[in-house]
């Protein structure tokens, strides 16, 4: 039996609130909201709420949930989703990461959500790059502030360490499984982006490394 807005929110608000670091928890929740897509706002407008209310610790879940939800709307030709998340993509990292103590923790982690988003053509450089000089100026701002007052900063459980520290592990699992997925599009242009990604700035080391190459090759060509 179909369930009515009230209770698709109230199921909704629960799965989020159960979602742990593995991709059978994300999938069910996604799948969920697709199911109930004629309800999208309602159940969007849910995921900003709990982003605002839950743990640091909970918000990171929900965030690459958020990915697993874009890839099969996706998949499945229903794209709202994917337009609201990347329409709030800015206020959602803000959630994330908020300008707080304890925050700097999640830096990393939305950091290669956003990765993630990028490489599967989710999001736009553009919407990239703009979130992630967001991100990094948070990061700066979070890390002085708690260095600032060490003496006040939140205290964690150790049950909450210890499941970070396994969601962690699992989330790198993911990760490592994902490096060789390639979304649709040019294979090459996607090929080409990650390879750059890995490529550092010139330094004096490398015009050095020039000038010698350049020497040698003139000697040789005389």
């Amino acid at each position: 039996m179909p369930l009515d807005a009230f209770e698709a929110r109230l199921t909704f608000i629960e799965l989020l609130r159960r979602l742990n670091a593995s991709v059978q928890s994300a999938t069910k929740c996604a799948q969920f909201a697709l199911r109930y897509q004629d309800l999208s706002e309602d159940l969007y407008s849910c995921i900003l709420e709990e982003l605002d209310k839950t743990s640091l610790n909970a918000r990171i879940n929900i965030l690459y949930f958020l990915e697993t939800l874009c890839e099969n709307s996706i998949r499945t030709g229903y794209e709202e989703y994917v337009d609201m998340v990347t329409r709030d993509l800015w206020e959602i990292l803000d959630k994330v990461v908020p300008p707080a103590q304890g925050a700097l923790a999640n830096v990393a982690l939305a950091r290669k959500a956003l990765d993630n988003l990028r490489q599967k053509s989710i999001i736009t450089s553009e919407n990239y790059e703009s979130v992630v000089a967001m991100l990094s100026e948070r990061g700066k701002l979070v890390s002085q502030e708690e260095f600032q007052t060490k003496q006040e900063l939140p205290s964690f459980s150790k049950e909450e360490i210890l499941r970070r520290m396994e969601e962690d592990r699992e989330r790198h699992k993911r990760m490592r499984e994902n490096i060789w997925v390639i979304p649709p599009g040019d294979a090459m242009q996607i090929e080409f982006g990650n390879a750059w990604e890995t490529i550092s700035s010139l330094d004096e080391d490398d015009y050095e490394l020039m000038r010698e190459e350049n020497a040698i090759l003139e000697q040789a060509s005389r």
